[in-house]
């Protein structure tokens, strides 16, 4: 007898792609590989998964950016994977006491100018988290810290340029694959006279977190030197550093500077800049879309999305 699909159910596999952010080719390597999920077929022979198979793809998807590996998590029932969710809630508790207390101990050596302890605190705070919460729980919140601080003179300049050197230093030896054969690319760079690279090295770190292939140019790019490099890459998306620092601005100098990478282009591309502000971009020939991003949560989500860079080059 045939089975009969029920179409309140009729989920498609790019919603499932989606809920375990992963592309729809590994959603179709699983099933064969490991038989994560078991669809049914439509009459047209595509496949369909029921709201059962929608809440196990958020779990895994969960527990997956947790670091958890897919075969681990392929033979477990859906109350197993409800399970080990609010265990891993329970580790980030206690990930998040054990970070509290380590940045407390880096800004107390700080205060003193111990740079062998602020260097101890960040080198065991890196090899004791995953990279993204190196990023998100310490990195960032230690930066917008120290940057109140000294605004409060609290801190002095020095101190800040202190723990800005021994990050960059720190997020440098983070070592992540660069899966060069991966369809998600980007170049990452910062324009002509921007010189803050530490917005691009963890835009870095987030790109190959979530599997997309870099090439990382570095800081203080020529519109005609990045435009040229990028004909050569074949890389269709640019992200760029964009923060405004007492020798760069963002408002005066960003258009200009699109206007001039444009007439270098041979193809198509995306340019997503990273800590800007909206402003009245012109119609460009060869710059399809710009699109800001305000902060590092909305870029790892858009990175995280399978779904991005097939829409970018439609």
């Amino acid at each position: 007898m045939k089975k009969v699909v029920i179409m309140k159910e009729n989920i498609g596999i790019s919603v499932i792609s989606k809920a375990c952010g992963v592309k729809v080719h590994s959603i179709r390597t699983w099933e064969t590989r490991y038989q994560v999920f078991s669809p049914d077929r439509a009459s047209n022979g595509q496949r369909v998964y029921s709201r059962l198979d929608l809440e196990r793809a958020k779990l895994i998807g969960s527990l997956l950016s947790k670091g958890v590996s897919i075969s681990k998590l392929s033979p477990l029932t859906l109350d197993e994977l409800k399970e080990m969710v609010q265990s891993t809630k329970e580790i980030v508790v206690e990930c998040e006491d054990f970070v509290s207390a380590s940045v407390k101990n880096l800004f107390a050596n700080l205060q003193d100018y111990k740079i062998d302890g602020v260097l101890a605190e960040l080198q065991h705070l890196r090899l004791n988290t995953s990279s993204k919460d190196f990023i998100f729980k310490v990195v960032l919140p230690v930066m917008q810290e120290i940057g109140m601080k000294v605004a409060r003179d609290d801190f002095s300049v020095t101190q800040e340029h202190i723990i800005s050197t021994l990050i960059r230093d720190q997020i440098a030896q983070i070592n992540l694959p660069n899966f060069t054969d991966s369809d998600s690319k980007v170049i990452l760079a910062t324009p002509d006279g921007n010189l803050h690279e530490l917005s691009i090295l963890i835009a870095d770190i987030l790109c190959r977190s979530n599997r997309v292939s870099t090439s990382y140019l570095g800081a203080s790019h020529p519109a005609q030197c990045l435009g040229e490099a990028t004909n050569a890459l074949k890389i269709e998306t640019i992200v760029m550093g964009v923060v405004s620092s007492d020798k760069w601005d963002y408002g005066k100098s960003m258009i200009s500077y699109l206007k001039e990478l444009d007439k270098y282009l041979d193809i198509k591309i995306t340019v997503i800049l990273g800590g800007g502000s909206e402003l009245e971009f012109p119609k460009f020939k060869n710059i399809k879309e710009v699109r800001v991003v305000k902060d590092f949560e909305s870029f790892d989500n858009l990175m995280l999305n399978p779904n991005f860079f097939l829409n970018s080059y439609l």
